[in-house]
C-alpha cells in the first residue's frame, strides 16, 4: 500500500470510526494508482475529482443496508428499452466518439456540427447519453466531471454555450442516461454545434488508470401537442469554475454581478442552475464533502438552496463501480446525472427594465463561507486552522492531492415566458 493510500485510510479511521462501514466497496478504487490530478501536466483539474482521495464523513451514506434505487426517472435517469418511440425523430450528435487525454492528443473536448429538424413543434425533447469504455474495454478508473453543451456561433468572439446536461462519470464502468431537455427545443433547430467535455486525464497510452471513454449522444424529438417552451433562454452566468471561501478572491470579482434587460411582459420566469462542489482538505472538507448553501440574489432578494446529494449510496450503478461511490457529496454522485435546480423567480423580477443578479456561497449558518485553510491564510509558520487533514506547518498550501482548492462549477440560466 503506497504512502498516499495509507494516509487516506488512517484519515478515514480517525474521522469516521465507529460510524463508517468497512464494506470492501469503499476501498479506494485505484489500489496503488497515482492521483489523477498528477496526470494534468500542471493544469488544475476543474473537478479535483479523485473523490477516493477524501474522507467524506460518510456515516449515513456508507451503511451496508443501502438498497440500490430504480433506474428510470428521478434522480438516476437511467436508460430503458422504451426511450425511443417508433414515431420519434432521432438525431445523433456523437456515436462512440472517443474522449481521452494523451499529451498532445487532447480529446477531452470534442465538437460536432449537427443538423436538427427545422420545426420546433415537439411535445418533448429528450437526450439519451451513453458513456462506454474505449475499444479495449479499459474505462477511465476515476470519476470525472463531464457535460454536453449547445454552442451558438462556435469559435467566434460572441460564442455562446448553453450547458444542456451535466454528469459525473462512474469509476471504471460505463453508464447510460436519459433526460428531458425540452426547454431548449426552440434552439435545437437547423445546423448547430454540440460540444462534449469529459475531464479525463488518461488516454490510450496511459498505464494503470484506464484509457478514457466513448460517448454516444442522441437527441430524441417526440411528436404530438407542442410543449410550452420558454420564449428566451439567457445565460446569467455561463459555465464557470469559481473559487469559494477566499475573501481575497470574492465571487463577485470572479463572475461579477449581472444586469439583464427583460421583456416588457413576463408570465413565467425560472432559473435553471447546475452547480457541483469540488476540492478537499479545506475547512469543513470543502467544497466536495461539505454542505454549502448556494445563493442567487435577484434584485436583492435571496434565493438560497442546498444541492447536497445524500443518496449516492442508493445509486443503482453503484455496486458495479469501484471507489468511494457511496459517499455523500456537494451536488453530485459518481456515475450519476447532476440534477438541475429550478427556481421560480418571477415575483422578484421587474419586466421591461434591467434586473440584477448576484451569486454567493453561504455556510450552514447562512453566513458567507470562508476557507481558513488556504495559501496566505496561515500564521508565521504557514499553519492554517481548521484544515481537514493536517495541522502541520505548510498545511495552507494546495498539493494537488489531499488538499485542493475548493471550487464550485457553476452554470445559471434564466428561462423566460412572455
Amino acid at each position: 500500500m503506497n504512502q498516499r493510500l495509507l494516509f487516506i485510510v488512517l484519515a478515514l479511521l480517525l474521522l469516521c470510526l465507529p460510524a463508517c462501514s468497512t464494506n470492501d466497496d469503499d476501498d479506494d478504487s485505484a489500489d496503488g494508482a497515482a492521483d489523477d490530478d498528477d496526470d494534468s501536466g500542471g493544469e488544475p483539474d476543474d473537478d479535483n475529482d479523485s473523490a477516493d482521495d477524501d474522507d467524506a464523513s460518510p456515516a449515513d451514506d456508507d451503511d451496508d443496508d443501502t438498497t440500490p434505487g430504480e433506474w428510470p426517472g428521478d434522480p438516476w435517469y437511467g436508460c430503458t428499452d422504451e426511450d425511443i418511440p417508433a414515431d420519434a425523430t432521432v438525431v445523433t450528435a456523437f456515436d462512440l466518439a472517443d474522449q481521452y487525454y494523451d499529451g498532445a492528443d487532447d480529446r477531452r473536448t470534442i465538437e460536432a456540427a449537427v443538423e436538427f429538424p427545422a420545426a420546433a413543434d415537439w411535445s418533448q425533447v429528450t437526450l439519451r447519453l451513453e458513456l462506454s469504455c474505449p475499444a479495449d474495454g479499459d474505462c477511465d478508473n476515476w470519476d470525472r466531471f463531464a457535460n454536453l453543451s449547445l454552442v451558438e456561433n462556435a469559435g467566434a468572439k460572441d460564442e455562446t454555450a448553453f450547458e444542456l446536461w451535466r454528469y459525473i462519470t462512474p469509476y471504471n464502468v460505463g453508464m447510460c442516461m436519459l433526460g428531458d431537455i425540452t426547454p431548449f427545443a426552440a434552439k435545437l433547430t437547423g445546423t448547430k454545434t454540440i460540444r462534449s467535455f469529459v475531464d479525463t486525464w488518461v488516454g490510450p497510452n496511459s498505464s494503470g488508470n484506464g484509457h478514457g471513454w466513448r460517448v454516444t449522444a442522441k437527441f430524441i424529438f417526440h411528436p404530438a401537442v407542442k410543449s410550452e417552451v420558454p420564449d428566451q433562454i439567457v445565460n446569467v452566468w455561463p459555465y464557470h469554475s469559481i473559487e469559494v471561501g477566499n475573501p481575497d478572491n470574492p465571487i463577485d470579482t470572479q463572475i461579477g454581478e449581472q444586469n439583464l434587460a427583460l421583456p416588457a411582459t413576463l408570465s413565467r420566469a425560472e432559473l435553471r442552475v447546475l452547480v457541483t462542489g469540488h476540492g478537499q482538505g479545506n475547512r469543513d472538507n470543502c467544497a466536495e464533502f461539505c454542505h454549502l448553501q448556494q445563493v442567487i440574489q435577484v434584485n436583492g432578494q435571496s434565493f438560497p438552496f442546498d444541492p447536497w446529494r445524500s443518496d449516492c449510496g442508493f445509486n443503482p450503478l453503484g455496486p458495479e463501480q469501484s471507489g468511494t461511490w457511496k459517499y455523500q457529496r456537494n451536488g453530485w454522485c459518481p456515475g450519476a446525472v447532476v440534477i438541475p435546480q429550478v427556481i421560480d423567480v418571477l415575483a422578484a423580477l421587474t419586466a421591461g427594465t434591467d434586473n440584477t443578479f448576484a451569486y454567493q456561497v453561504w455556510n450552514e449558518e447562512s453566513a458567507l463561507y470562508e476557507n481558513t485553510c488556504r495559501p496566505g491564510a496561515g500564521d508565521e509558520n504557514n499553519v492554517c486552522t481548521e484544515c481537514a487533514f493536517s495541522s502541520d506547518p505548510g498545511n495552507c498550501d494546495y498539493d494537488g492531492g489531499m488538499h485542493t482548492m475548493p471550487v464550485d462549477n457553476l452554470t445559471v440560466q434564466l428561462l423566460l415566458w412572455e
